[in-house]
């Protein structure tokens, strides 16, 4: 359960880096958001087994965590996360795709071992500019320039809700599991013949706890949509910034300069 806590502690740790005050934090939300959807495609739209071409998208992420000041090692454990479930389609590529792509010395080695390479490298390179984004930009200033790019307001309400409250879920979670602790002297983990009735008082707790939000959130005048920080229209440093960066990225979509480089090498 010391995992819960950490969740619990990694999620507040995401939203107070939002409130940051860098150079990157001060780009105009929808700047910031355009060039993270324009990255997540770049990345995801280059051949399967193309490794070379996506080492040099690993300067996103990079450059914008040193600017912004985001530390390396929360955004990376939480980037870490999704490589478990992209590493079973890369394990489906070794077992797929056996013929040989080049050799190293006497080894051979597979477009399988390629695609997988480059899977993994993808998932982590797009979770970590996500996860830059919301690092960088509060999720109520996410959802207000979702629903200028005409998406449902119900859908970003359900997003920002989702996010923000599920930390609610789990600090319920915490304290029940301390109670559980509590009266059966510290035993680690839950029986498994008390594990039904577990989930289910946090489903009636949650459940409670939710009205109780909603409650207050109307006490508050909430009526359908968070009142955002709404920030003026984006000035020509946004303009400048986010027409670098997408040049930069359709430049390296486009050209491999990965054997560019190679060939002037040899």
């Amino acid at each position: 359960m010391s995992k819960l806590y950490q969740a619990v502690a990694g999620m507040n740790g995401l939203e107070q880096l939002a409130s940051g005050d860098s150079v990157i934090h001060r780009v105009h939300p929808m700047a910031k958001l355009l060039t993270t959807l324009v990255y997540v495609i770049t990345v995801v739209s280059l051949p399967a087994t193309n490794v070379s071409g996506l080492v040099p998208f690993i300067f996103y992420p990079v450059i914008l965590m040193a600017l912004s000041g985001t530390p390396y090692r929360p955004l990376l454990g939480r980037a870490a996360v999704a490589l478990p479930f992209s590493l079973a389609g890369g394990i489906s590529s070794l077992l797929l795709m056996r013929t040989t792509a080049f050799y190293i010395g006497s080894i051979a080695v597979s477009h399988g071992v390629l695609a997988c390479a480059s899977i993994l490298l993808r998932t982590l390179l797009t979770v970590m500019a996500v996860l830059i984004l919301i690092a960088t930009t509060s999720l109520v200033e996410i959802g207000e320039q979702l629903v200028r790019l005409r998406l449902p307001k119900l859908f970003c309400l359900v997003l920002i809700m989702t996010y923000r409250y599920i930390s609610v879920l789990l600090n319920e979670a915490v304290s029940m599991y301390t109670a559980y602790t509590l009266r059966t002297g510290n035993q680690k983990g839950i029986k498994m013949r008390d594990m039904g009735s577990f989930l289910g008082q946090l489903l009636l707790r949650s459940t409670d706890r939710a009205e109780q939000v909603y409650y207050a959130m109307k006490c508050r005048g909430f009526h359908g949509m968070y009142p955002g920080k709404t920030k003026s229209a984006p000035v020509i440093e946004d303009a400048l910034y986010t027409g670098a960066l997408i040049a930069i990225m359709l430049f390296l979509r486009f050209f491999n300069l990965s054997r560019f480089l190679g060939s002037l090498a040899m």
